[in-house]
């Protein structure tokens, strides 16, 4: 396992299009510089009307993202050439990358154009205080 202060590329994915490109960006970014590849899929949960619910709706969702996850990186990560690791959490997206950043030695941040547009995206780049690149989706 590698430790919260070994050089990280954060990448935050949404499973679109963009996300996927983000993700294939970096990896050759993190091989150049022997980073390791933090992914970070952020999402919201709808609220449910029963604690249990919640707690339901939340395994669901984090088995859900396991599983496209495994999907999208179909050997790109698991070549063994770059260490990552994948992590589904509940909250919105700035709050998320913030929190990752402040608790981690993150790099770089790399996400698509769709994340880059969804919450307020010049606040996160002061909050977060670390280069960022916005991948478009293949054309």
């Amino acid at each position: 396992m590698v430790s919260s202060s070994s050089p990280s590329i954060l990448c935050v994915i949404d499973f679109s299009d963009s996300s996927l490109q983000a993700l294939r960006w970096a990896i050759p970014e993190a091989q150049k510089h022997s980073y390791h590849i933090s992914v970070l899929y952020p999402y919201r949960l709808d609220q449910p009307k029963q604690r249990e619910e919640v707690v339901q709706s939340k395994k669901a969702m984090d088995a859900d993202a396991v599983e496209k996850f495994d999907r999208m990186v179909s050997g790109m990560l698991r070549e063994g050439k770059v260490s990552f690791n994948f992590k589904s959490e509940v909250g919105f997206l700035r709050d998320r990358i913030r929190e990752h950043a402040s608790k981690n030695n993150v790099v770089m941040l790399v996400m698509g154009r769709e994340l880059a547009g969804e919450e307020s995206f010049k606040d996160l780049i002061e909050e977060v205080d670390v280069p960022a690149v916005i991948v478009p989706s293949k054309k």
